[in-house]
């Protein structure tokens, strides 16, 4: 039992982090793609920055994450990756709208202290 418990703990350990990692990865890749989809929108739909960003804070549901956005980047980006224009949406049908959203995660055990996940659509202009 002594040396059996240990390693089952830290299974136990390793299994909710990994849980717990994936979930909020999951619920970041949403938001990240609300936030892409209201800046390819963008102008020609009345969005602006704001909306992006009240929407992509809205996108995470879980309540552990909720208001808890480190950072929302914003930018116009051209089919080879170039920015266009930084915390704009698109006005135009020529570029991408790429949005990166981080949060801060508290571990368990082990684990990164930030999670990041970016999205792109091109733009509707």
């Amino acid at each position: 039992m002594a040396l059996v418990m240990p390693l089952l703990l830290s299974m136990i350990i390793g299994i909710i982090d990994f849980s717990r990692i994936y979930n909020a990865e999951i619920q970041l890749s949403q938001a990240a793609r609300e936030g892409a989809r209201i800046t390819a929108l963008g102008t020609p739909a009345g969005f602006g920055t704001a909306d992006v960003s009240v929407r992509t804070r809205a996108a995470l549901s879980n309540p552990a994450f909720q208001g808890n956005v480190s950072s929302i980047t914003v930018n116009v980006v051209t089919p080879a990756g170039a920015v266009v224009r930084t915390g704009a949406v698109c006005s135009d049908s020529l570029n991408l709208a790429q949005v990166t959203v981080s949060i801060p995660y508290q571990k368990i055990w082990w684990g990164p202290g930030t999670l990041t996940q970016k999205a792109v659509m091109r733009c509707a202009g």
